[in-house]
């Protein structure tokens, strides 16, 4: 616990910094978590006896990171499509090592797994519109205040889930997957989640019930969902934890997984649907 709390005082303080400049200082935090995200992920896949390629996968992931955070995100698809391609002349070349359609598979993963969310925390944060006030924290841009939306409601659907599972849990989730999870807590989840979506969206920032509903319903689904793909992610691994950047709370991916799935959903929804 007092490591837990440690890396709490020094975690929090960081990231709260980082989210109010937003710009090439935010671009730069979420370009090291992807990075470290991803040395976790192959790590993690070699302690099962796989492999991904380094070189493009963790270079594609870097690039799709990079052309978000320069406000290129008319790049990401021909990023993606580009090193995608260049997986396969990769995997070419190490062809001998065997596995290669595994290895061609897993590195690509990597790509839509992590550069792709990942860029998409940037693109949500650097959304332009309305200027909103709160006391103490001053001027919030409409980018950093939709992504605290979206961050408090993906934590809202995990704390809420894991309190609720305690309490009143009976019937498993996805017992295979992750034997802790409830349906009940679940439920539970998903209630907190569109709820703070509702509150903060509709109380706070001011959009309409209906689109703040739907918004908060989408992130309800969508992150257990990311929270389920890395928890089978880890248990075909056979590993606890994704990693250890953040002492006594796991590694990137234990930290983000929720939001690996939740981001890039607001993200579309608000520019697509509620801005557009």
């Amino acid at each position: 616990m007092g490591q837990r709390i440690r890396t709490a005082i020094v975690a929090i303080p960081i990231a709260l910094f980082l989210i109010k400049m937003g710009g090439l200082f935010f671009a730069a935090g979420v370009l090291l978590l992807g990075l470290v995200g991803w040395r976790e992920f192959a790590r993690m896949l070699q302690a099962a006896g796989f492999k991904v390629y380094a070189l493009t996968g963790c270079l594609g992931t870097a690039l799709l990171i990079l052309a978000a955070g320069l406000g290129i995100k008319a790049l990401l698809l021909p990023l993606v499509t580009l090193f995608s391609l260049l997986v396969m002349l990769e995997g070419l070349y190490f062809y001998e090592e065997g596995h290669w359609p595994e290895k061609v598979g897993l590195t690509c993963m990597s790509l839509v797994y992590l550069g792709l969310p990942f860029a998409h925390f940037i693109l949500l944060r650097e959304i332009t519109g309305p200027v909103h006030t709160i006391p103490v924290w001053g001027a919030m841009s409409l980018g950093e205040a939709l992504l605290w939306v979206v961050m408090f409601a993906t934590w809202a659907s995990d704390t809420f889930a894991y309190f609720g599972g305690r309490l009143w849990g009976k019937t498993k989730l996805a017992p295979k997957i992750s034997p802790k999870k409830t349906r009940e807590g679940a439920l539970c989840g998903f209630i907190g989640c569109v709820a703070t979506v509702l509150l903060m969206g509709c109380l706070w920032l001011g959009y309409g019930l209906l689109p703040m509903l739907v918004l908060g319903v989408g992130i309800g689904i969508f992150a257990p969902l990311g929270d389920l793909v890395e928890s089978i992610l880890k248990r075909s691994c056979g590993i606890k934890d994704s990693g250890n950047f953040f002492p006594g709370h796991g590694g990137v991916l234990d930290r983000c997984d929720s939001l690996i799935f939740s981001v890039p959903l607001a993200y579309y929804f608000i520019t697509q649907l509620l801005l557009g």
